[in-house]
């Protein structure tokens, strides 16, 4: 009886002398511990890179905008129907609902028509406080459905760095009666091209390029180098599915949905 005991006494000893390192190796290894919320919240932070697919290929990769910490919202302004006798598409200004930046002195101005129409249209940009216009044209019809794209360069004018400007595309229903215009408007503001940019774009490839505009905050750029893109080769499907992400993430849905459709995307 006495044996047993002192048996028994010695297996409660070496558990009770064992326990101190068992916990001392969990508290070396909380990881241990902590795995699986680990493995849930590292999945939860990649989610939105995985979009742009760090490991795809270059050309597949998909931009994400990063806005700038800078400015109050401009009030973008999107157009439709007002009850004239004849339909207004919807019609929007490619701009993020604050001040979009842009690097170029003379960027290309993107909007978006939902549907093809005959009515004229009219574009301004203006100094957010100026008076008159820096340009001020009209874009004759017939305007198809879809994107549009308007360059500075082609009216031989320039924004001034540091400086604000307003920007509106308006539909003309009726010429004699421009309260029936269907206005949609934007901001835009050229800033420094900073170094760490420049250096940034110099070392990257074409594919690269508007990711790199965006990540940066550099809105128009990273729009206009897809747009361009596009136009140089309009059957590419990836150029468009970037050019419509790009767009979603800043409440552009209309204009997104509208690329995605092209490819029989939904």
């Amino acid at each position: 009886m006495k044996t047993q005991l002192r048996d028994l006494c010695l297996i409660i000893a070496g558990i009770l002398l064992l326990f101190p390192f068992a916990a001392a190796a969990s508290a070396d290894h909380p990881q241990a511990t902590i795995s699986v919320a680990a493995n849930r919240q590292a999945n939860n932070t990649n989610c939105k890179e995985s979009l742009h697919g760090k490991d795809l290929p270059k050309s597949q990769r998909m931009p994400v905008y990063r806005p700038p910490l800078r400015g109050a919202p401009a009030g973008r302004v999107a157009g439709g129907t007002r009850g004239v006798a004849d339909a207004v598409p919807f019609l929007c200004t490619l701009v993020p609902e604050h001040v979009g930046l842009t690097v170029s002195a003379e960027p290309l101005l993107c909007f978006f028509l939902q549907e093809a129409t005959n009515f004229p249209l009219e574009f301004t940009i203006i100094e957010h406080h100026g008076i008159s216009p820096l340009v001020e044209t009209q874009i004759a019809p017939p305007l198809s459905a879809g994107i549009h794209v308007v360059c500075l360069a082609d009216y031989g004018k320039q924004l001034k760095q540091g400086v604000k400007y307003k920007w509106f595309v308006a539909l003309i229903p009726d010429e004699q009666h421009r309260a029936k215009d269907v206005l949609a408007a934007g901001g835009i503001e050229r800033v420094i091209f900073q170094d760490d940019l420049k250096r940034k774009l110099k070392l990257a490839d074409a594919a690269e390029i508007s990711s790199i505009y965006a990540e940066t905050g550099i809105w128009y750029d990273a729009l206009a180098n897809l747009s361009r893109a596009i136009v140089a080769d309009p059957g590419n499907k990836g150029l468009v599915q970037q050019r419509a992400f790009l767009l979603e993430q800043v409440g552009l849905s209309a204009a997104a949905q509208y690329e995605s459709k092209r490819f029989g995307n939904n």
